[in-house]
């Protein structure tokens, strides 16, 4: 179910690194319980642009609005609201995942009398058993570590889900089962940014798509009216015409 209200307003933002313009007057809308899929090569800025909105980086200017308020004046107002998935797997591989779970349930603060009904809608989400929980993170598959990742980030229960390239090098089951809890998860009203390395993912289950190319917004609109329209192509050929036209 699609929602008009925007949840997060990007408005401007620029980020350069000496002479390099790695987010260069970047503005798009975000709205309340949709997938945005925000696609572009190594380097077209996606990385910094989700560390600014996650409050990580400071842009040179500009303003990011969450709920209509100033996340740069005031970064608590989406932080706890904020759930962050990096490329980089953030467990304790020494840890079982079940200590991997309580661990960062204590750090979100939650109440050890709730942690375990946060813990198995986190485990429903992902779709680990568990008896997996009882081993150490080391022994997992990848796919296992990927949607034990994505889970910690759940844990809070967070409005907001930014997950960047949560798919590289895992099995299809894997896969798959992250792609149909990020539609559950909006379904119910989560707001999830999700930066892919796939196109076909992407396409699947995204509402909204934004691509960016050298630091800039070069595409950006609704799924089925970019997809739908005269044109019919496919997202890659769409992707691929559009990134060609801003290199020649």
């Amino acid at each position: 179910m699609k929602a008009s209200m925007n949840i997060l307003e990007v408005n401007h933002i620029k980020k350069y690194y000496r002479k390099s313009r790695a987010v260069d007057d970047v503005t798009f809308q975000v709205k309340k319980g949709e997938i945005f899929g925000l696609l572009g090569e190594n380097g077209a800025g996606k990385s910094t642009m989700l560390s600014i909105i996650s409050t990580l980086v400071k842009p040179d200017s500009g303003t990011i609005l969450y709920e209509g308020k100033d996340i740069m004046k005031d970064p608590k107002v989406i932080q706890k609201k904020l759930g962050y998935v990096p490329q980089e797997i953030a467990l304790y591989t020494m840890l079982s995942g079940m200590d991997n779970l309580k661990f960062f349930c204590d750090m979100y603060h939650i109440n050890k009398k709730d942690q375990d009904e946060s813990i198995n809608k986190v485990l429903d989400i992902i779709g680990l058993d568990k008896g997996v929980l009882k081993n150490k993170v080391e022994t997992y598959s990848g796919g296992m570590k990927r949607r034990l990742n994505i889970g910690v980030a759940l844990l809070h229960r967070p409005d907001v889900v930014i997950l960047d390239e949560p798919t590289v090098g895992i099995d299809v089951q894997s896969r798959n089962q992250i792609l149909d809890s990020m539609i559950v998860l909006a379904k119910e009203g989560t707001t999830i940014i999700y930066v892919g390395h796939y196109m076909e993912e992407i396409e699947k289950i995204s509402d909204t798509i934004c691509v960016m190319e050298k630091g800039k917004v070069v595409l950006l609109g609704e799924k089925d009216s970019l997809l739908n329209g005269k044109s019919k192509l496919t997202l890659e050929e769409l992707y691929l015409n559009t990134v060609s036209k801003i290199i020649q």
